[in-house]
């Protein structure tokens, strides 16, 4: 929740300050992070109030847990809240390097997290009681980057994160409603995710809540290739449409979208071939249900990887409410529809398929609502987009039915991982790219073996 959180509202920050940066108003950034400052320290505060009163009471009367474990899950929840709170503090400093695309402070500082994270790991073996420490460490994982942001952000930005308390109440109503509506957005996103757990809980116990929590983690593993090319784009996008180049801005959000999915295949194809054995190489005992949770869930994964690029592009707009009350509705809808599937008697994946159908219905209505809005060319993103990417996965299906040729084992792990992903270049270079694109690739490969030459 807290990485998908952070990621989704400090959208509200750059997306101001790219639209200030894009139109040249230096004064404008300033008060943007100010405002933006008040906004998400109050948000920070909320957090803790709300894990306090809603969380405890939740745990105590609802937690399908053991009585002996209930002091155990009030403190994970207290500290988790309280990293939640340094990183949405963190936020407006956060988007301040994104919208100056400083993506080489971004990975450093993220890098830094997994090392952080692996580090946590790695020390509680050295403890007693490990579930404590773990919460805590991760909790200082998590604060570290924000308090690296904040350094940062102070030597490099000086002036415009000095303090200056804005009067201009117009402006903070109108990025309280934006980063309300994103926020309604990320919530509906989290209840989604969330709720989705507390129905396994209820129906199946905490053995399936192990299932569900290994396919997020393997879900978010593909996510990770795709998130960086997305935070790249939107600053861009945001600053061709507040300069007045709509069509640039349509441009890179159709393209967005077709490099994200391409991006998420690399680790999804790898995987899907061989989930039962990374998961026994990994878990050892795999939980029941495990390696089709993860293949359904990568797939509602790569459905909605196809409209990658366009919430960037509504962003640029502001115009996000509609936007964001239906597109929440249709994806809570998998909630209510699971409840009714397991109260059948359905199996517990059976929940991943109504994820698919929403992420399909979704499809179809971001689609109408960006011909309402923008008079959005839908014919041009299905071109350029959607059906590069349907050719792509129709050229990779045939290695399921080749890969039992491969032996069984490590060796054969890798000797298929690679067959895969060179077939995936192969087949994203012929059929999943235009004219323009291919010289460009062409281009690049030449001037590599001119190095290799050169250097060789």
């Amino acid at each position: 929740m807290l990485a998908f959180l952070n990621t989704v509202m400090v959208s509200t920050t750059y997306r101001y300050i790219a639209f200030e940066m894009g139109g040249g108003r230096t004064d404008g950034i300033r008060k943007v992070f100010n405002i933006s400052l008040v906004i998400h320290l109050s948000l920070a505060v909320l957090v803790l109030i709300l894990a306090e009163t809603v969380g405890v009471f939740y745990i105590n009367n609802y937690l399908n847990v053991e009585l002996r474990k209930v002091p155990d899950a009030l403190f994970i929840m207290r500290f988790s809240a309280l990293a939640t709170s340094f990183s949405v503090a963190s936020i407006p400093y956060q988007g301040l390097v994104t919208a100056h695309e400083k993506f080489g402070v971004r990975v450093t500082i993220e890098i830094l997290r997994s090392v952080l994270v692996f580090l946590a790991a790695f020390f509680i073996a050295f403890f007693d009681n490990k579930l404590r420490m773990y919460v805590i460490l991760i909790t200082i994982a998590n604060g570290t980057p924000s308090l690296f942001f904040f350094l940062y952000c102070k030597k490099k930005y000086k002036d415009i994160t000095r303090w200056q308390l804005q009067k201009d109440f117009s402006k903070y109503r109108e990025m309280l409603r934006f980063s309300f509506w994103i926020m309604f957005g990320a919530a509906a996103e989290v209840s989604k995710i969330e709720g989705t757990a507390l129905i396994i809980n209820i129906f199946f116990g905490t053995v399936l809540n192990a299932t569900f929590g290994i396919a997020k983690q393997v879900n978010s593993l593909i996510l990770m290739f795709s998130q960086n090319l997305g935070q790249a784009a939107i600053p861009q996008i945001t600053k061709s449409f507040s300069s007045g180049n709509t069509d640039r801005s349509i441009f890179l959000a159709c393209y967005i979208s077709k490099y994200t999915c391409f991006l998420m295949l690399i680790p999804a194809i790898p995987i899907l071939l061989e989930t039962d054995f990374l998961l026994q190489i990994w878990l050892g005992t795999v939980p029941p249900y495990t390696s089709i949770f993860c293949q359904l869930m990568i797939v509602a994964g790569l459905i909605n990887g196809l409209n990658a690029g366009m919430s960037a592009m509504v962003q640029a707009t502001g115009k996000i409410k509609y936007f964001q009350i239906i597109l929440s509705i249709t994806s809570l809808m998998s909630l209510p529809i699971a409840y009714v599937l397991f109260k059948a008697g359905y199996p517990p994946y059976s929940i991943q398929f109504a994820f698919i159908a929403t992420a399909l219905i979704n499809c179809v209505v971001w689609q109408i609502l960006l011909k309402r809005l923008l008079d959005f060319d839908v014919i041009y993103l299905m071109k350029a987009s959607w059906i590069k990417v349907f050719y792509v996965v129709m050229l990779m299906l045939p290695l399921f039915f080749v890969r039992d040729i491969f032996p069984p084992g490590i060796v054969g792990f890798f000797l298929i991982s690679f067959f895969a992903i060179c077939w995936l270049g192969i087949v994203i270079y012929m059929a999943g790219t235009e004219k323009e694109e291919k010289l460009f690739v062409n281009e690049m490969i030449s001037k590599f073996f001119i190095k290799v030459k050169i250097y060789g």
